[in-house]
């Protein structure tokens, strides 16, 4: 390094720290950003060394904390002038910081591009930092010269102002997940789930996870930690493949192909205005964290066999305890019980379910002990149940309910797989049955309009109460004088075909039925609801159809009216959060491009053909 150019660069990049001299005397705001704006932090004006700092933190959607400096070097080294500059290695206190951002005109650029003008340099840097308040770091910025290779260092003071800082010193590593409300619908407990991935040596258990939000506070930063939970973890460390040495053809460098990795799901409950943007900062890497307290309104009870009662602030439901589905539901408004209790077992989720005689009608809720797993927690409790139906032969079902605390909505997922060719009668799917002692009327969501159907005057079985299109979005069975309703919220419908097009299908739709229940039924092929009930119609191998509802019993909302509500409650899940993972470039990550295995070696067969072992060495 020539110390008369590395002092020149030193000075300027003081000059430049000098400058800028926009800075606030502390707090949240920064440069030309008001307090309520800015998610910066900016170091006193007094404090010469860090004049052009700008300290910011992970809220409404910034996925780091961050320090931000602008250089401005009026005079690049002689003979260099209109050259293209990189930013190169860049550490703070001695620490190597892979993740930054270069700008240069107000806007986002190719580190590796750096123009100067006349001779002049300017740019800014955005570096991921964890900063603590009050206290003081160095940055070095490293600039490299792209035709001559030229190195050149930068040395900035970096004073951090008072707040708060990075959240808990003690976690040593933090993901962002940045979540966008971009569909113009209030979003409140919503339910968010992520599946991330760490490297191994970073996570000792899944008790040390933890979900914090930062949000501003007129000109203070507020931490709140999230109920979350943690499930699904699986790590991947293969000593076999870990062990092979592969090196660079060119450079003969060894080839860092793999890491041990940790992955996990985590869940959380996320509450977002119409447009607005949040930051959620998933802490790990703290061996000495104690197992998370997280206390919610969802409980879950065991019983019999498969038999559950989950209840949070808004409901309590019973599931089966052969079948494991939905049995009974009280809405606790109300204190009014939802129930069926007259055909087999009595269940109010009665399918998938398949038509084939001369074999009987068999429904999801006639399994008896399906394969079930479930994760319970203080976020959700789900159970997944699946099996295959016992005849006809080579019909594969699945069902999974997801309950979440502080929310009156459960999540319903169903699927229906055929292996085999066969002629059926009925093939149907999303069916809740109540008997008809609480509701009076129906609602449905027809062109746009809310429609109402009184059950005193309406079609009787076997006749259809209503026929609606398969993509109605909403149907509600209600009592307002009772105060109740209940609702199905149809989110997602999927019909492939695994062998290619869609699945068999003949005029899917949904239907409503009055007898002494009250059913809501959706027929994907259906001749036994029609007028021709003794048609036998064919289901191809490999047809899937697969359901994501959400059911949702409340009190009527006289204030806000029924077709309002549910259209809130289906455009708040239909519409799902967009979702954005930031983590930080692992100092264990190789530099650059990894380039991929793209072919298998060829074994034998091939004149001079090298094997694994030898295209390694």
């Amino acid at each position: 390094m020539n110390p008369k150019k590395m002092g020149t660069f030193l000075f300027f990049a003081c000059f430049a720290l000098m400058s800028c001299g926009k800075a606030s005397k502390g707090g949240i705001g920064g440069g030309d950003s008001s307090p309520s704006t800015s998610p910066y932090a900016a170091a006193p004006s007094s404090v010469v060394e860090g004049a052009a700092t700008l300290f910011g933190y992970p809220v409404a959607g910034e996925p780091w904390y961050f320090v931000k400096c602008g250089f401005v070097i009026p005079s690049v080294p002689a003979g260099l002038e209109g050259s293209t500059w990189s930013v190169g290695r860049v550490a703070i206190d001695g620490a190597r910081a892979r993740d930054f951002i270069v700008f240069q005109g107000g806007r986002e650029v190719d580190k590796n591009a750096l123009k100067d003008a006349g001779g002049r340099l300017a740019f800014d840097i955005k570096v991921r930092f964890a900063w603590r308040p009050n206290t003081k770091s160095e940055m070095r910025l490293e600039l490299v010269e792209a035709k001559s290779g030229k190195k050149e260092s930068i040395v900035a003071a970096l004073p951090s102002p008072a707040g708060k800082g990075y959240w808990d010193p003690a976690w040593k590593n933090y993901l962002s997940l940045v979540l966008s409300e971009e569909h113009g619908f209030e979003r409140t407990g919503y339910p968010v789930h992520a599946t991330v991935g760490v490297l191994a040596n970073y996570l000792s258990s899944p008790d040390e996870i933890r979900v914090v939000r930062a949000e501003r506070k007129g000109a203070d930063i507020v931490y709140k930690e999230i109920p979350s939970q943690v499930y699904d973890v699986a790590t991947w460390n293969d000593p076999k493949i870990l062990a092979i040495e592969e090196k660079d053809a060119k450079t003969g460098e060894r080839v860092v192909r793999y890491h041990p990795t940790t992955s996990f799901s985590v869940a959380f409950l996320s509450d977002l205005k119409p447009g607005a943007k949040a930051t959620y900062l998933v802490f790990y890497n703290n061996p000495k964290a104690r197992k998370p307290a997280c206390k919610t309104d969802l409980s879950v009870k065991k019983g019999k066999g498969l038999g559950r009662t989950i209840e949070n602030a808004f409901y309590k439901i019973v599931l089966q305890e052969k079948s494991g589905v939905i049995h009974e539901i009280v809405e606790k408004t109300t204190k009014i019980q939802l129930e069926h209790k007259l055909e087999t077992n009595g269940a109010i989720h009665w399918n998938p379910d398949v038509y084939a005689p001369p074999h009987a009608w068999y429904h999801s809720s006639d399994w008896s002990n399906p394969e079930a797993t479930e994760v319970a927690g203080p976020v959700f409790y789900s159970l997944n149940l699946k099996g295959s139906l016992p005849l006809p032969k080579g019909i594969d079902i699945g069902l999974r309910y997801h309950f979440y605390a502080g929310s009156p909505v459960v999540m319903v997922e169903s699927v229906t797989d055929i292996r085999d060719d066969l002629f059926v009668m009925a093939l149907r799917n999303a069916e809740v049955v109540f008997n008809a002692a609480v509701f009076t009327k129906a609602a449905f969501k027809r062109d746009g309009k809310t429609e109402i159907l009184d059950f005193a005057a309406s079609p009787m079985h076997p006749a259809h109460a209503a026929v609606l299109r398969p993509d109605t979005p909403w149907v509600s069975l209600f009592d307002e004088a009772k105060g109740i309703g209940f609702a199905s919220l149809y989110l997602d419908l999927a019909t492939p075909n695994l062998n290619g097009g869609q699945a068999s299908l003949q005029q899917p739709y949904i239907y409503i039925q009055h007898g002494l229940w009250f059913y809501v039924s959706r027929g994907f092929v259906y001749s036994f609801g029609s007028n021709n009930q003794t048609r036998m119609l064919p289901v191809k191998a490999g047809s899937v159809y697969y359901d994501r509802n959400a059911w949702i019993a409340f009190p009527y909302p006289r204030k806000e009216g029924l077709g309002d509500y549910l259209d809130r409650q289906f455009n708040a899940l239909k519409y799902p959060l967009a979702m954005r993972e930031d983590i930080e470039t692992f100092s264990e990550s190789p530099e650059g491009w990894v380039v991929p295995i793209l072919t298998e070696p060829f074994e034998e067969g091939v004149k001079d053909a090298k094997g694994g072992k030898e295209r390694r060495k």
